[in-house]
């Protein structure tokens, strides 16, 4: 599993901020920064048909979402 560690000074209020929204989300602050990298590495104008498929492993897979096992 891949592990990113990044960091914030103590006077920046993003941490607040992303507390805030992560909170008003139901969710952890981790998860909300996975959301932001995963919209953010988004392809645009992406309107390629999925690749159907007999389970969602492979779906996920032959789709380009998770690598093969």
């Amino acid at each position: 599993m891949a592990v990113f560690h990044i960091e914030f000074s103590d006077r920046e209020t993003i941490v607040d901020r992303m507390q805030a929204m992560a909170d008003d989300l139901d969710i952890t602050v981790e998860q909300l920064i996975k959301r932001f990298i995963c919209d953010g590495m988004r392809e645009e104008n992406d309107n390629t048909p999925s690749i159907p498929s007999n389970s969602l492993d492979d779906f996920l897979v032959k789709n380009g979402v998770l690598k093969p096992k």
